[in-house]
């Protein structure tokens, strides 16, 4: 019956990182067959209380099926911090801007703490968030200060989410700033993006609980996520937030998290 399944497959097109949801051609249920790509595998898993067939696909796929995501991601660069020695600062304290974004989105604690390595790019008026792979600096994203475009900008191309935090419980959020702000309590790990990639999953793997934190607008994304998630993590919940976390005191994010101390 799985064949079914695995001839299904084969005939589509699913990016490398991506999850996404089918009729399933066993039980004819309706988008609930999830299928994720995870480079060298597929996973799929029918969720449908009169099916629950689920499997792994490593052979007889066709080299669509492991296509990038992104061939602008492909496109950029490798990151190196010595190209930006120069657009760089590490002073910002001494710029008003700096410490005013650093403040209103709770990061302020953070960077003077040395959790999270946050610098400013005056070439393009932006507060860079570090991202290192180890003790190596890996790439950074950049959050412009002013109406410039785009508001993120990715410096590199590793595909390696940011991470801020020491403890055994992750919050996955989308952006720098959010996953800094709750890292007194919790390790914020941030996508970076609209999509987990496999980099980000085989991180989270090592975490005793990841809770999938998106706005009540991506609530099929955050759903998407968690099935994917199950494979790699012990325990995985969801928070769909009304509020935007980095706007939030400590315990105000706890309560929202359902964190206890």
């Amino acid at each position: 019956m799985n064949n079914r399944i695995k001839e299904f497959i084969s005939t589509e097109y699913i990016p490398v990182g991506i999850s996404n949801r089918y009729d399933c051609p066993i039980c004819n249920g309706t988008n609930t067959l999830s299928v994720t790509n995870f480079g060298n595998e597929i996973k799929y898993y029918c969720f449908h209380s009169d099916c629950s067939r689920g499997g792994v696909i490593k052979e007889g796929l066709s080299d669509n099926s492991f296509e990038t995501t992104s061939n602008a991601v492909k496109d950029k660069p490798s990151f190196d911090i010595l190209t930006y020695k120069n657009n760089f600062s590490l002073e910002l304290s001494c710029r008003t801007e700096c410490v005013d974004y650093l403040e209103k989105n709770n990061c302020w604690e953070a960077w003077c703490k040395n959790r999270a390595d946050i610098r400013y790019d005056f070439k393009q008026n932006r507060i860079v968030f570090i991202i290192n792979e180890g003790s190596k600096i890996v790439d950074a994203v950049g959050r412009a200060l002013g109406d410039k475009l785009p508001k993120w900008y990715r410096y590199g191309n590793s595909n390696m989410p940011f991470i801020c935090g020491n403890h055994s419980t992750a919050v996955l959020v989308e952006d720098a700033a959010s996953a800094t702000a709750v890292s007194s309590f919790a390790t914020g790990v941030a996508m970076l993006g609209t999509n987990l990639s496999e980099k980000a999953v085989d991180k989270l793997s090592a975490y005793r609980k990841v809770l999938v934190c998106l706005d009540e607008d991506a609530s099929d994304k955050a759903i998407h996520i968690a099935q994917r998630l199950h494979w790699a993590v012990e325990k995985v919940e969801i928070r769909i937030l009304t509020r935007d976390l980095k706007r939030l005191t400590t315990n105000e994010a706890k309560e929202v998290l359902k964190l206890d101390d």
